[in-house]
């Protein structure tokens, strides 16, 4: 079953590839999940869904900042990401 990407994902790649063209840029991820995990049909393995993510930065070449605690000035920032799929506050 295929499906279509998600509208984040799209404006994601589209600021990747305009930004990256023109210069450096700076991405801030928040990781800001409780650990759960799925298990990943594709790489046959339990993943949270911020390891999913970072393993796409990585395939991807890109460099991150990686950190549970957010900073308080992000203006360093071009990108702030993070992953609340799987969160279940409480």
């Amino acid at each position: 079953m295929k499906r279509k990407p998600s509208g984040v994902g799209l404006v994601f790649l589209l600021v990747v590839l305009l930004a990256g063209g023109a210069q450096a840029f700076e991405i801030f991820f928040w990781q800001h999940d409780n650990n759960l995990g799925v298990q990943d049909p594709v790489y046959n393995t339990r993943l949270t869904s911020t390891q999913s993510l970072v393993r796409a930065l990585n395939e991807l070449d890109l460099d991150y900042t990686l950190n549970r605690n957010m900073p308080n000035d992000l203006s360093d920032y071009d990108v702030v990401m993070t992953s609340l799929s799987f969160y279940c506050p409480g």
